[in-house]
């Protein structure tokens, strides 16, 4: 894929391109990304009066260096991989208190000039990718530029309807993409899928149904499925060994046994 992705942009960048326009209304960009089942490709319209340098190699060792901020001849691919976004400065404070709790590195993506590859809900993927070199460009695409088809229903009905229902599934089908993921990038999937996770939560204790520590405890073997998918199967065990078998929900005996038997083939048990 990558060597096509890089025949791509030298043929674009030898013939003249047609300039897109990017998206400034979010909302109208993030409608678009859900009936195309893509991503989000977003800067802050002000970081474009600087310089945002993107780098592309060919398989003989050659480099050219495009400018994001001053040079359009990307544009027209951009769109064929993702929506386009150019947030504009008054939506800083609404994506500041969005991202309240996240942590330094996710503050520090959502503010700086880089790139930032989103979903249609405004939650950042790449907040492991470095802002201090250049963007390799075909490796944006070739790891980020993701098919959301697998979870676009979820997707919907979280925009429709901001529950902790809406939101764990969400949570539960970005973990479960993982899985099929490259293995690059599971940690990142997995990390947005526990921004949904952790917001499920939250609803959760403001809610008023009957069986909430079923679901708190369906949350918590879904943190152990995270560490599965990660390889990471002694933290898996460790965690599934605190919960006593008596005390699990019979609304979550399927799943603890699952993780259970994973556990053991794993361990080759």
């Amino acid at each position: 894929m990558k060597k096509t992705i890089l025949l791509i942009v030298f043929s674009l960048i030898l013939s003249v391109c047609n300039a897109q326009e990017w998206f400034t209304s979010f909302d109208v960009a993030k409608r678009l990304a859900i009936v195309q089942n893509k991503m989000l490709l977003v800067v802050w319209e002000e970081s474009l009066n600087g310089s945002i340098p993107l780098i592309i190699k060919s398989d003989n060792g050659s480099t050219l260096i495009i400018d994001l901020a001053q040079d359009t001849r990307l544009d027209a691919l951009i769109r064929e991989y993702f929506v386009p976004v150019k947030l504009p400065e008054s939506n800083y404070e609404d994506f500041i208190a969005a991202a309240e709790g996240r942590g330094f590195n996710y503050i520090n993506k959502l503010t700086d000039n880089s790139i930032k590859i989103m979903d249609v809900n405004g939650n950042i993927l790449n907040i492991d990718a470095s802002t201090e070199v250049m963007t390799d460009f075909s490796e944006l695409i070739d790891k980020y530029a993701l098919n959301t088809a697998f979870f676009n229903m979820e997707l919907r009905n979280y925009s429709n309807d901001k529950t902790y229902l809406s939101s764990y599934l969400l949570a539960e089908k970005y973990i479960e993409f993982a899985i099929y993921a490259k293995k690059e990038l599971r940690s990142e999937l997995i990390d947005l899928g526990n921004i949904y996770l952790e917001e499920a939560e939250k609803l959760l204790s403001k809610s008023k149904i009957d069986n909430v520590e079923a679901i708190l405890q369906k949350i918590e073997l879904l943190r152990i499925e995270e560490s599965l998918i990660l390889n990471r199967v002694g933290k898996a065990n460790r965690q599934l060994n605190r919960i006593e078998p008596n005390e699990i929900d019979p609304i979550n005996q399927r799943m603890y046994g699952f993780l259970k038997y994973t556990i053991y083939r794993l361990q080759k048990d």
